[in-house]
């Protein structure tokens, strides 16, 4: 399952959370923790090799040394952050980078090999989100490896899980996930799905028929999951898939939900969205997206 986390800490009020919830899932699957910070370079990004007519060599000899001083900084505090992982038992690594933060983290995931991502969500200004979108936004819909978003609490234990379900592979292999973790914690795995309700008198025949044939399959799945020595029931119910899902969150307030990473376009994702994305935006608990190893956005 997960053998090598990336985990981003910019050393914010949740910093401790995500870094603990990381050592949790590390724990759990024996994997290797690498701790990134990703410091943006205080040296305005129109500075070139010839500073001449942009910045006197003194302006940019103190910028230098801000930068020095932001890795010097970083390097220590994560520092503290490994020798606690070790300590812990768990096998750690740190990374101080300078760049932009999303595309560091984007390479650093490729250049280790990660199989998971581990970040926080942070609330931003509504202005923010329009604008420029969150960070965490950007790194759930480009990262090419499942991403744990830590939200309102750390991931220390996990006693039920609630996995968003619409019978694509992506929900599936979510569910997959979800049973890999039920096995190692003995939680409990509530299945959630949205239908979409139908207006059109024409066809509210075959979406009643379609919604029995639902409610089949997930009693067959709940069913097959017992089997497996795995506890779980399922909620069905019409509606918007991103709110039906948060609506049970609060209700059953699960230590993880699981949402499969479907592809979207750019343009979907700029006008419409995705599941994926609302729910992490939303949600007040730690988050899970897990994504296909073989899908890759637009």
């Amino acid at each position: 399952m997960f053998k090598n986390i990336l985990v981003g800490v910019d050393f914010s009020n949740i910093s401790d959370a995500v870094v603990e919830s990381a050592a949790f899932i590390a724990k759990l699957f024996g994997a290797k923790v690498n701790l990134i910070t990703v410091i943006e370079p205080p040296i305005p990004s129109f500075v070139g090799s010839d500073i001449d007519g942009t910045l006197e060599a003194e302006e940019l000899e103190i910028l230098l040394e801000i930068e020095k001083t932001l890795e010097k900084e970083a390097n220590e505090k994560l520092e503290q952050y490994v020798n606690r992982l070790q300590k812990d038992g768990i096998q750690a690594e740190k990374f101080v980078e300078v760049g932009l933060i999303v595309d560091t983290i984007l390479d650093k995931l490729k250049e280790i090999r990660a199989d998971l991502l581990v970040i926080g969500g942070h609330k931003e200004g509504l202005i923010d989100k329009i604008l420029l979108g969150s960070t965490a936004d950007k790194l759930v819909n480009k990262s090419p490896v499942s991403t744990l978003v830590v939200k309102g609490k750390k991931l220390d234990k996990i006693d039920t899980q609630l996995v968003g379900y619409d019978f694509h592979q992506s929900s599936k292999q979510a569910l997959e996930v979800a049973k890999e973790i039920a096995y190692k914690t003995d939680s409990e795995i509530i299945i959630v799905h949205a239908d979409t309700p139908v207006s059109f008198s024409l066809l509210e025949k075959v979406s009643s028929n379609l919604l029995e044939k639902k409610k089949e399959l997930l009693k067959e799945l709940v069913q097959q999951l017992s089997q497996e020595g795995l506890s779980a029931f399922f909620e069905l119910t019409q509606g918007k898939p991103d709110e039906i899902i948060l609506n049970f969150q609060n209700k059953y307030k699960p230590d993880l939900t699981l949402i499969g990473k479907r592809r979207t376009s750019l343009l979907e994702r700029l006008f419409l969205g995705d599941t994926a994305q609302k729910v992490v935006e939303k949600s007040e608990l730690p988050v899970l997206v897990v994504r296909r190893v073989d899908e890759k956005e637009d």
